[in-house]
């Protein structure tokens, strides 16, 4: 089992380290470029970064084509016996390296054969990636519980949820607690 926002970040930094990566093997093999952004595409990226600002708000809304939250509300609970990770992200795993090739040998390919600036192909995925953790962070925050993912390996996209707190412990009922 994995948490969602830990999925999520995990997919962004390795995405960002693609287009690290490949930039510099890029700017070494064919040279760094010294010449500024056109006009022509430093609208195109201001058009792409506002379609990803609307898409990523839509996302946070309720709308059945977009919205990311009722799949979330509709995450069923964690059994309570079960043993749930206690994973350091930052220690343990914070790139997935299949991932990371994944994104980074097509980008690569593209860049050093075709056009330089294709190498920021990744990026897409990265703010997308790192947009859906922050609503992923705000909706757990909101509704005190962590969503999971993975619970059953053959259907590793279900959603599955733990309350932030432990439940209380049962009492008797005298309203003593148990010995």
């Amino acid at each position: 089992m994995d948490r969602l926002v830990h999925h999520e970040m995990r997919s962004s930094l390795s995405a960002l380290l693609a287009v690290v990566v490949g930039a510099v093997v890029v700017g070494l093999a064919r040279g760094f470029p010294s010449t500024p952004i056109r006009e022509e595409t430093a609208l195109f990226i201001a058009i792409v970064l506002g379609l990803l600002v609307l898409f990523t708000l839509l996302k946070a809304t309720r709308i059945r084509w977009f919205s990311g939250v009722r799949e979330w509300d509709a995450a069923t609970a964690v059994d309570p016996e079960t043993a749930l990770p206690t994973q350091d992200f930052w220690h343990d795993e914070p790139v997935d390296p299949v991932l990371l090739l994944i994104l980074l040998v097509p980008a690569l390919f593209v860049a050093l054969v075709w056009e330089p600036w294709m190498i920021a192909m990744p990026l897409w995925p990265t703010v997308e990636w790192a947009a859906q953790a922050a609503l992923v962070a705000y909706w757990e925050r909101r509704n005190g519980r962590q969503l999971w993912r993975g619970r059953v390996r053959s259907r590793p996209r279900e959603l599955s949820y733990s309350s932030v707190s432990p439940p209380a412990p049962a009492r008797t009922a005298t309203d003593a607690p148990r010995a």
